[in-house]
């Protein structure tokens, strides 16, 4: 992932006396997790003459390089990982790490330890790419196929812990170095994925939701492209599909409403453009879902009652797909009064729209006996 192919070299770090077997089970285990196979091997000067290191490399048909005492030395300061036992044995304290870097010029996948031996493996380069990823409202089996697969070869990931639960970070290598961004402002981000960009690793940028809505997403974009750091985009489920899900109910309604307008209230974070009001959305009668609202909902209710009448449906989806989900039913009249009931702080949904409670509407042409579509002939 993330840049041209490079040759691929496997640092090694053993003990005395380690078994070809070994070194092979730990290589392939670290080469499944990054899926990169390697090209070569790299041991410390003081183990380049292990049996077992030669007949693994030799059974591989690989090289087995020697990494010097100077050039492992200069390669630990870009280690990612650290043991004091190897440091007290050794004088080294990341002799895996170490050589990969040293030999191959980048870490690409940290240390994975196996039988008296440890593996990490290096390249040639620094194109690391950032992966954004939609992790979906919160249920980490409706992350996407694609988004599992992403998540579970990418060496480090960011994420928002506040709204991205941790059962989602299951699906990171065990060995990931896995971040929670909640503390940091949009510099201290920028900087991990330039490091790690430098260092040839690709990062897991887990977003809640969907990447298309109220996610940063541009603003960050914009930095990688100044930088000059590859990114991908993965749609993930949005919060107001997760919503519709979990009140069982269909957003546009034939004859009712076949519009969605996904939007928000001015807040501290950013405001609202001229001209984007609940009062102008309002007026269209469309399904209005209203995020980041919650603490807003008195001046929704003032707003919209006018215009869809206080009998309107109204729902409040609190934390939608989590195990803690909460449904909150009533009117643009009644709305108010029960969330009062029920005190919400954040992570919730506002839909307002006659489509919710929608009963008598007309059923839709599309699977009308008499309506003719290319796949299947009608009446004439």
């Amino acid at each position: 992932m993330g840049g041209d192919e490079a040759v691929i070299i496997a640092g090694i770090g053993c003990r005395t006396g380690v078994s070809a077997a070994a070194v092979l089970a730990v290589l392939r285990k670290a080469e499944d997790a990054a899926g990169r196979r390697a090209e070569a091997l790299a041991a410390p000067f003081f183990r380049d003459g292990e049996p077992g290191l030669i007949e693994a490399a030799s059974a591989l048909g690989l090289k087995l390089l020697s990494v010097a005492a100077d050039a492992l030395a200069s390669a630990q300061p870009r280690a990612v990982t650290a043991s004091a036992r190897s440091l007290a044995a050794t004088g080294f304290a990341s002799v895996a790490e170490g050589c990969a870097i040293a030999s191959a010029g980048a870490l690409l996948w940290p240390r994975i330890a196996g039988e008296g031996v440890t593996c990490a493996l290096g390249g040639e380069r620094g194109t690391g790419t950032v992966h954004f990823i939609g992790a979906g409202p919160g249920a980490p089996d409706l992350l996407t196929l694609r988004a599992r697969a992403i998540l579970a070869a990418c060496p480090v990931c960011l994420y928002a812990g506040s709204i991205v639960p941790p059962a989602v970070l299951a699906h990171c290598p065990p060995h990931a170095r896995t971040m929670d961004t909640a503390s940091l402002d949009l510099d201290a981000i920028d900087a991990e994925c330039a490091a790690a960009h430098a260092a040839g690793q690709d990062v897991a940028r887990l977003h809640s939701g969907d990447l298309s809505v109220f996610s940063a997403l541009a603003e960050q974009l914009r930095r990688l492209e100044r930088n000059g750091i590859p990114y991908t985009l993965t749609p993930g489920v949005p919060a107001f599909a997760a919503a519709a899900a979990a009140l069982g109910r269909e957003l546009t309604v034939p004859g009712v409403a076949q519009s969605v307008v996904l939007t928000r209230v001015s807040g501290r974070a950013s405001a609202m453009p001229p001209g984007e009001t609940l009062a102008a959305f309002g007026a269209t009668g469309a399904t209005l879902a209203i995020h980041l609202a919650i603490g807003a909902l008195p001046r929704i209710v003032g707003t919209l009652a006018p215009l869809y009448g206080a009998d309107c449906p109204a729902a409040i989806v609190v934390r939608a797909s989590w195990p803690d989900e909460r449904l909150i039913t009533g009117t643009l009249g009644t709305i108010e009064a029960l969330a009062a009931a029920d005190p919400i702080e954040r992570t919730a949904l506002v839909l307002v729209g006659p489509a919710l409670g929608a009963s008598g509407f007309r059923e839709s042409a599309l699977y009308s006996a008499a309506y003719q579509r290319r796949f299947r002939g009608g009446a004439t």
